[in-house]
């Protein structure tokens, strides 16, 4: 997904949304586009294990808020640096609104 006028990270939404599917499927990733982020235009992301997992499963909140640090220490998402982005591959964006 997009964040057009933001920087190159989750927020708690997508963090909530990045558990329900990293819990049915472990190698999911998120992407995240940020045009107007001049240091990272483009993120892959992970939840953290078991840190990040844990946390978000037992948070009952809802909507935009903040997390306490992960009980292990861990950060509570990552970068992917499994996941290679070719630069030469072309592509097109389309907003279909």
């Amino acid at each position: 997904h997009t964040h057009p006028t933001q920087t190159c990270f989750l927020s708690s939404v997508d963090i909530h949304t990045q558990y329900g599917y990293q819990v049915m499927m472990e190698e999911a990733i998120a992407i995240v586009m940020a045009p107007r982020d001049s240091t990272k235009r483009c993120g892959v992301f992970r939840l953290t294990t078991p840190g990040g997992l844990k946390l978000i499963q037992n948070c009952r909140k809802s909507g935009f808020h903040s997390h306490p640090p992960t009980h292990t220490g861990q950060p509570m998402y990552e970068l992917c640096g499994h996941v290679y982005l070719n630069p030469r591959l072309r592509h097109d964006v389309v907003d279909l609104r």
